[in-house]
């Protein structure tokens, strides 16, 4: 976890001395990259531990019939699937720069792995190292946060708003009372 001495994070805290510029213009700079120079220090900064972040899990998926008697299994595997008091939060896909997150088939792959019936998560999230682009499953018209990951300060509250920890109400107990 990430500990700060205020509250304000700056992108030089999340991710130490990084020409974005450059780094993305590096052709070796690719999605595991992404993963290990972006990802990682925005998961940690957000309070996730080793223990709540989940990678590459094979999820089963029904099988896909070709005529009667074909049968090919399919497997989906994300990048990451976030835990939060033990049960799956959100999922995060990550992308090689190249890559943009405004594609449908993107967008349709993530969207898949979290309404799988294993994970059932509220939000999924891309990453290409570049750009970070934030959706409810409920509603992939539009993302609910967008930014250029240079820019993350910016966005920080928000992010950790909607995908903290201790965002996720599980394990709450939330008690309506009738006023009628």
């Amino acid at each position: 976890m990430l500990k700060m001495e205020t509250n304000v994070i700056t992108k030089e805290l999340l991710f130490g001395p990084i020409d974005f510029k450059s780094l993305l213009a590096d052709p070796d700079f690719k999605e595991d990259s992404v993963r290990e120079v972006i990802i990682l220090p925005i998961l940690r900064g957000l309070g996730y531990l080793q223990s709540n972040i989940v990678r590459s899990k094979t999820l089963e998926h029904p099988y896909l019939n070709l005529g009667s008697n074909k049968k090919i299994p399919i497997k989906l595997i994300p990048d990451y699937i976030l835990k939060v008091e033990g049960n799956y939060a959100w999922v995060l896909e990550a992308k090689s720069p190249d890559k943009h997150l405004t594609d449908t088939e993107l967008i349709e792959q993530v969207y898949c792995y979290s309404s799988h019936p294993e994970i059932r998560s509220t939000y999924f999230a891309l990453c290409n190292g570049n750009e970070f682009i934030l959706y409810r499953r409920e509603s992939t018209s539009e993302p609910i946060l967008r930014f250029q990951i240079e820019e993350i300060e910016y966005y920080w509250d928000k992010l950790k708003m909607y995908l903290s920890p201790d965002s996720f109400q599980l394990g709450k107990n939330i008690v309506y009372e009738r006023t009628v």
